[in-house]
């Protein structure tokens, strides 16, 4: 079987252009836009780091932790601050869920309208609530599972390289505890991004083909990606490599800009219609590449042959 990536791409950008400029219609770009900003909702992330105090060669560990008895004491000290705080935990948890949810349905209906060359919002968010809520349940078990994954890893490091009191790195032992943690987490982090992508890329198309819940989804997917593991890695790779590419050109058009179309990119559901193009084609490629595999993943339904030519009289 040989596996393209070149052929998909250009299906899916000539998708794109007729979708979205043959004719050019506003309104239509801006619902599918919102549906492509639905989509991306609970998309994003931060990052973070630790202290070190390079004097003494450990990691603030004791410092921090005295930080968060006083606070703890602090707050018990005062009920008024706690309970506010449980309830701003609580407030910002839900709010979490409630855009991993939106965004489940979301999916669905930027990938129907991309389908279908349509823009619709609501019957699709009906239509579809069963596979977005069954998709949700299974991102929040993922997310869950990685949590705790990492939580392990990082309790089982600190734990072996002396607990939080001898933390630090002034032994061998603790950086080489500190580096097989630190490998460790970077192979869960690549793992944990390519069932990300391939949660998007695939799981969500073969829901949709077959109106089946995510689980099932993973059933059937999972035999193609252990056949054919090189392929759907190179995508990933792939993929990657477009990204890169798109975020240089929107930077370089930012700066032509003086930093005017990077500030819009930034806007919520702004930046989501200036990159619909983009978005879409993505949405288009994913799907055009999973079809490669077996008919039965393919989405888009077949192109009608144009009508023969009337013969002379």
């Amino acid at each position: 079987m040989e596996i393209r990536y070149v052929a998909p791409l250009q299906g899916a950008w000539a998708r794109m252009k007729k979708i979205l400029f043959n004719p050019f219609d506003l309104g239509k770009w801006l619902v599918i836009g919102f549906s492509a900003w639905l989509a991306r909702l609970a998309g994003g992330g931060g990052g973070g780091g630790m202290r070190v105090n390079p004097s003494r060669g450990h990691v603030a560990a004791p410092q921090v932790g005295r930080l968060v008895r006083e606070a703890w004491a602090y707050l018990r000290s005062h009920p008024n601050w706690l309970t506010l705080a449980i309830v701003g935990a609580v407030a910002v948890a839900v709010i979490l869920l409630l855009l991993v949810w939106i965004s489940s349905r979301g999916k669905f209906i930027f990938l129907d309208n991309v389908v279908h060359d349509r823009a619709r919002i609501v019957e699709p968010w009906r239509r579809y609530a069963p596979l977005g809520d069954s998709l949700f349940l299974w991102r929040l078990g993922y997310v869950l599972v990685c949590l705790l994954a990492l939580a392990a890893l990082g309790a089982a490091a600190v734990t072996a390289a002396g607990g939080f009191s001898g933390f630090g790195f002034g032994s061998v032992r603790s950086i080489t505890i500190t580096v097989l943690a630190a490998l460790a987490a970077a192979l869960g982090a690549i793992a944990c991004a390519c069932v990300s992508l391939f949660l998007d890329s695939f799981i969500v198309p073969v829901m949709y083909r077959n109106g089946i819940g995510a689980v099932e989804a993973w059933r059937r997917f999972l035999p193609w990606v252990e056949a054919h593991l090189g392929a759907f890695l190179l995508y990933g790779l792939f993929v990657l490599g477009l990204v890169a590419a798109v975020g240089v050109g929107v930077v370089a058009a930012g700066l032509m800009t003086c930093c005017v179309g990077l500030l819009l990119v930034m806007l919520p559901y702004v930046g989501t219609v200036i990159l619909l193009p983009f978005l879409v084609t993505y949405r288009a490629f994913s799907v055009e590449f999973l079809a490669q595999f077996d008919p039965g993943f393919a989405v888009f339904p077949p192109q009608e042959a144009p009508p023969p030519a009337p013969t002379p009289a």
